[in-house]
């Protein structure tokens, strides 16, 4: 089986030699895939979890679900090294709640962040979970408005690299891939194994982990959402669009 998605490659540089040994707690959130899910991360083994599908409440119910995974395993945030969030793409309330709890746990503990694309996420996860040596994968995600999010990955035994940038394409477009993850696979055209998975926190918390190791993190500024649709934060009336 593939065991993880992300080269490493670390430098001989003393801060990612310190970053590499030095034990890390990371809580991760996602509220992106129409879910409220929060983990507890030690390095890359998961200490908890607790993840609730759909998407009315995830402003009411995220803290709370924080609170509680914390108290449940007896550490504090404190205790806390890093923050790992989705960022995007998606819908724009699931990405707006999840970057604001995590710029403002942030802030007020001073601690370093890590977004992960949500196109990465799939990817990530159905080739962690898969035994495929080579392969061309394509995520993508309903973005409505007759679009989705999309982003094209190459899979090379360990190795998950992205090919291009992730961009919106429109329903109906032909996408060639030997596999297409997520729900907006439903609307293109394609001749690759339609799946569909919902990565959850933990998922996130992982590949955030190692590009940690790998690039270190960022603060509260900079710990910025991903929406690709520049006009995401408008009604479809204020976008000319029924």
């Amino acid at each position: 089986m593939v065991r993880y998605l992300q080269s490493i490659a670390l430098s001989d540089d003393s801060s990612d030699i310190k970053r590499m040994i030095k034990p890390m707690k990371a809580l991760a959130l996602d509220t992106v895939f129409e879910q409220c899910s929060v983990a507890l991360l030690d390095n890359q083994t998961v200490i908890g979890e607790i993840t609730i599908a759909g998407n009315r409440g995830q402003t009411e119910t995220i803290l709370p679900m924080i609170d509680e995974l914390l108290k449940t395993h007896n550490i504090s945030l404190k205790e806390i090294n890093l923050l790992a969030f989705n960022r995007g793409p998606g819908a724009f309330s699931g990405i707006r709640i999840n970057t604001a709890v995590v710029q403002a746990l942030s802030f007020a503990h001073d601690l370093p962040c890590v977004g992960i694309s949500s196109l990465r996420a799939l990817a990530g996860t159905f080739v962690q979970n898969h035994d495929i040596e080579h392969a061309t994968i394509a995520s993508c995600i309903d973005a409505r408005q007759n679009e989705v999010y999309a982003c094209f990955y190459q899979v090379e035994k360990d190795v998950l690299t992205q090919i291009g940038d992730e961009t919106l394409l429109a329903y109906d477009s032909e996408i060639k891939a030997d596999f297409i993850i997520g729900n907006g696979g439903q609307f293109i055209k394609t001749n690759g194994e339609l799946m569909t998975l919902n990565p959850t926190a933990s998922d996130i918390g992982k590949m955030a982990y190692l590009d940690y190791l790998n690039h270190g993190g960022v603060n509260a500024e900079n710990a910025l959402p991903v929406y690709l649709r520049h006009n995401a934060w408008k009604t479809l009336a204020e976008q000319g669009k029924k």
